[in-house]
Parts: C-alpha cells; sequence; structure tokens
C-alpha cells in the first residue's frame, strides 16, 4: 500500500484512546481484554475438543487436550506480543487454536486408527507431522515478501472456501452421530431443536447492531444451546475428571512421530493459515497506526507469521494442535479504540489461567452434539462464505470464477477417484487415498499451478 493510500486509510480510522506503547488504566484495560477474551475463548476451546471427539479420545485425554490449548494460545499470545528476537509481532495479536486443520487432523487419525496404533500413538504421529509443517512455515515466513507473490488471494481464496465446505460436511457426519447416540433414547427431536435454537442464536446476535454483541454471537450462541439443553433434559453429564486442583502443561505427553503423506496433507493448510495471518497481521497494523508498507510492516508481518509457525511447534511439543493468529481481536480494537499490548497481555494470562482450572475445561466438554455441531457447522459455512467473499473481491471477477468452479471441480473429481478404482479392484495404498481425499490440499495445488500456468 502506497503512503498516500495509508493515510486515508488510517484517517478514515476512528482515534485510538491507547496506543500500541501506552498504558490505560487497569479498569479501562480490563474490561478491554475481557471483550477479546469473550470473543476468542470458545473458538479456542472448541477447536481442540472437536479433534479429540473425532479422534474418540478419552474424558481424561480430552480434558488435557483443551487445557493445553488455552495455555498454549497464552503463552502464543505472550510470544507475539512481547517479540523474542525475530519472532512476534509486537501488536496486540491474539493466537489460538485453529479450525483450519480439524478435517485433515481427523481424517488422517482415522487412517492411522485402521492400522491398528494406539490413542496415544495416533495423536503422537498427528502432532509430530503438525509440528514438521509448522518448521517449514517458520523457514518459509522469513520469506513471507517473495510468498505473497506466490500464494495469491486467489490461490488463498480457494483454498478457504474447500476448507469451509470440508468442514461443513465433517460437521453434518458429526452431527450425524449425535442423531444415531440419541436414537435409543427416542431423544432426537432434542437434537434438532438443540441444532434450531443454537442457529437462531449465533444467527440473531450476530446481525444485531450492537458490535459487542456481534464478536460475542458464537460464545453466546453456545451458551443459549446449552442452556436449553439443561431446560430441557438433554445435557450431558460433566466428564469422570478431577474437575479441583490446577492443570499443568506436559512436555511431550504423547511420544511424537512424523508421518510424511500427513505432512503433504498439512502443509497446503499451513500456507493458507500464513496468508490469513499476513492479512489479520496487515489489518492490526493499520487498527494500531503502524506502517503499511516498507521494512517496519514486513519487519512485523514477517516476525508475527514466523511466530504463528513457532507456536504450533510449541503446541505440538505441549500435547494440543496448531496454532494461528486469530482475526477477532481487530474487531475488539476497532470498537475499543484500545491497542495497546498491556491489553494483549492480560489477555494471555487470563489464558493460561482458565486453561489451568480443570473446572472451566470440563464445561466445554460436557456440550451436547447437537449444540456443538450445528453451532460449528455455522461457523464454518462462514469460513467458506469468507474465500468466497475474497474471491469477489479480486478485479477480474470471470477469470476468478472460471479458476473457482475448474479447481473445486478438480478437487472434489480426484476426492472420488479411490473409490472409483477401488470399484474396478485397483486399491492405492491408504495415503495415497488420503492426498487425493482431502480436496483443500490438492485444491490448493491444483489453484498454485493453475496462477503459476496462467497469470
Amino acid at each position: 500500500m502506497a503512503l498516500a493510500e495509508h493515510d486515508v486509510a488510517t484517517h478514515a480510522l476512528p482515534p485510538l484512546l491507547y496506543e500500541l506503547d501506552e498504558r490505560p488504566p487497569w479498569p479501562k484495560a480490563s474490561l478491554a481484554a475481557m471483550a477479546h477474551l469473550l470473543a476468542i475463548v470458545a473458538s479456542i476451546a472448541t477447536a481442540p475438543l472437536l479433534v479429540a471427539r473425532g479422534l474418540q479420545l478419552d474424558a481424561l485425554t480430552t480434558s488435557y487436550v483443551i487445557s493445553s490449548a488455552l495455555i498454549v494460545s497464552g503463552l502464543a499470545t505472550l510470544l507475539q506480543i512481547l517479540r523474542v528476537g525475530p519472532f512476534g509481532s509486537g501488536l496486540l495479536s491474539i493466537q489460538g487454536t485453529s479450525f483450519s486443520f480439524i478435517g485433515a487432523l481427523m481424517i488422517a487419525g482415522q487412517l492411522l486408527d485402521a492400522d491398528g496404533m494406539s490413542d496415544s500413538e495416533i495423536v503422537g504421529v498427528l502432532l509430530g507431522s503438525a509440528a514438521v509443517g509448522a518448521l517449514v512455515t517458520v523457514v518459509a515466513g522469513y520469506f513471507i515478501e517473495n510468498l505473497a507473490r506466490v500464494i495469491t488471494p486467489n490461490v488463498t481464496g480457494i483454498a478457504i472456501f474447500l476448507l469451509g465446505l470440508t468442514l461443513v460436511g465433517a460437521a453434518w457426519n458429526n452431527f450425524g452421530f449425535a442423531l444415531a447416540a440419541a436414537e435409543a433414547s427416542n431423544a432426537q427431536g432434542w437434537v434438532w431443536a438443540q441444532a434450531v435454537v443454537v442457529i437462531v442464536g449465533i444467527l440473531f446476535f450476530a446481525t444485531r447492531s450492537n458490535p459487542w454483541l456481534r464478536l460475542a454471537s458464537i460464545t453466546i450462541g453456545l451458551g443459549i444451546g446449552v442452556l436449553f439443553a439443561i431446560v430441557t433434559g438433554q445435557a450431558m453429564p460433566l466428564p469422570d475428571v478431577p474437575l479441583g486442583g490446577v492443570t499443568f502443561l506436559r512436555w511431550l505427553p504423547f511420544p511424537l512421530g512424523f508421518d510424511a503423506a500427513i505432512a503433504l496433507v498439512l502443509l497446503p493448510i499451513f500456507f493458507v493459515t500464513m496468508t490469513e495471518s499476513l492479512g489479520d497481521l496487515t489489518a492490526t497494523s493499520m487498527l494500531s497506526r503502524q506502517p503499511l508498507a516498507g521494512t517496519p510492516y514486513w519487519r512485523r508481518v514477517r516476525g508475527g507469521v514466523m511466530a504463528d509457525g513457532l507456536n504450533s511447534v510449541l503446541a505440538a511439543l505441549a500435547g494440543t494442535f496448531p496454532n494461528t493468529t486469530f482475526s477477532q481481536n481487530n474487531g475488539v480494537i476497532r470498537l475499543t479504540g484500545v491497542a495497546s499490548r498491556m491489553v494483549g497481555v492480560m489477555v494471555a494470562l487470563l489464558l493460561i489461567l482458565l486453561g489451568a482450572l480443570p473446572g472451566f475445561v470440563a464445561l466445554f466438554q460436557a456440550i451436547p452434539g447437537g449444540v456443538l455441531h450445528s453451532g460449528t457447522g455455522l461457523l464454518f459455512a462462514m469460513i467458506a462464505l469468507t474465500g468466497l467473499r475474497l474471491l469477489q473481491l479480486q478485479p477480474n471477477q470471470r477469470r476468478t470464477m472460471i479458476m473457482l468452479v475448474g479447481c473445486c471441480t478438480l478437487a472434489f473429481a480426484l476426492a472420488f477417484v479411490p473409490s472409483l478404482l477401488a470399484d474396478q479392484g485397483i486399491v492405492l495404498p491408504p495415503y495415497a487415498a488420503l492426498l487425493l481425499g482431502f480436496p483443500v490440499a490438492s485444491g490448493a495445488f491444483i489453484a498454485v499451478i493453475w496462477e503459476w500456468l496462467a497469470p
């Protein structure tokens, strides 16, 4: 962005009450920190819960994975805000467990389960493969200025669109499991009712004129769904885990392994989240009245993207799933007018505190399936819509739409190849079927080649 464009963009923003290096009074800082927390905490805890349920981990392991996700998100946020060497943006940028990896991790976990691995071994291979992908993005993040020319908005938009569609499919399958579990007690109607209440609740608050309600719509919608389940007698019992004491991070709680095919499936998702982080960090820079061009800008963005990768390695070592920069905090900064790093430090400490409380984590494990999968299904549909909107912003709409239809068609066609070959008596190796069967990975590769061959 040119300097003149930067001046226009920042001039159009409301004035900041507290800038990046200012320290607001404790009462105001606390209110701003709570606004950030309400906007993100449900998402951070829900992502590892979905993966844990998809892998059918026991209650104690699930509890630790969620606790670890919250604590690591707090530590990762501190690294992002305070900067350690080349790592970190130095902005009020919140980190959290990414939704983007849910589908790939669940599919890969089911494949490993078919090989007869134990739950601990499965999680270890998933985390080890993710750590390798994260290390690749640490190196790639150093060259983010060059990569931004290769991973274009068209590539990113198509990958995000495919990711959203894939996750919606996973949410629908999981919702089907919730219906099947309720069949024995003839409670399927209540599962559907939970879905309606949650979706209506989220959409109602997401469309209010009050920006605070919009930011917290996911958290409020899930909360309403849980209350509805309690009132109708459909609440799930709290998991059989200790509710007292304090949870501490354990390093290498799962024996890390590595699988090249799983790493190849995860790698395109890492690159997609890297470009998303580029956009989020640019928005945070703009809202914080920081340069949007030149050496200072690229230094911040490079440090932020590299911190994303390092934080995902930290997550793997601590026994939880990949991390990314959240975009919700940009909405909170704009609403509060507070861009102070001090607020981000407070959010990080609150995340660590909540992750250390087993009782808080147990509440998330008790979310009924009808509530959880309908709410996340709507969120995943919004992810697909985000990718579509990104593509609609591109100048050559005809070319972009042809590219979208072509890449999606080829990606989903490749997903059917293993079953079609099986009908002819040709069985592909399991990991080849995994690579072909995950449209996000194949679609992203096709989009990159398309951009290269037809720029």
